[in-house]
This record gives C-alpha cells, sequence and structure tokens, in this order.
C-alpha cells in the first residue's frame, strides 16, 4: 500500500480536484478526508440528532436476535431481583 498525504483548503463548493505524482501507481485507491477544525456548536448540536436517526435506521434493517423479548424480560427482572435493598 502506498500513501500520499497533502494539505488542502476545502472550498465553498465542497469540491477537491487532486493530482497525484506521476510515481503514484494507478487503479483502485481509498480517499479519506480528514477535516482539521472542529464544526461549529451547531452542528455538534444537530449530529446526535442524525446520528441517533441513522442508528434507527440501521436497527430496524437487522435480523431478530435470537432470544424472545420474554427471555430478555425476565433476565432484567433477575437482575434486579439480585441487587438487593441496601
Amino acid at each position: 500500500m502506498q500513501a500520499y498525504k497533502l494539505n488542502t483548503h476545502i472550498p465553498a463548493n465542497h469540491r477537491l480536484e487532486i493530482a497525484l505524482p506521476e510515481r503514484f501507481p494507478d487503479g483502485e485507491a481509498e480517499v479519506i478526508v480528514l477535516a482539521r477544525q472542529q464544526p461549529s456548536n451547531t452542528d455538534t448540536q444537530a449530529r446526535p440528532v442524525h446520528a441517533l436517526e441513522d442508528f434507527f435506521v440501521w436497527l430496524d434493517r437487522q435480523p431478530p436476535g435470537p432470544h424472545s423479548e420474554e427471555e430478555i424480560e425476565a433476565w432484567i427482572r433477575e437482575e434486579r431481583n439480585a441487587w438487593g435493598d441496601d
């Protein structure tokens, strides 16, 4: 694997054009873009909502688990009963 690192500026249109050195091999590649600055407060406040929505979409696509709802509830009751009233 060969890597090429460069610093650049992301323009307002969010489009990048990268010219690689001639010695860089042809073929498939993976591109990762890392932002240097932290998101603004409005971005960080909005992100968890989107992340949670994305999680629920992902969760709905998962196959059912091997345990029934009743089994899980019984295990939770058993665990709570083991806590005691100290």
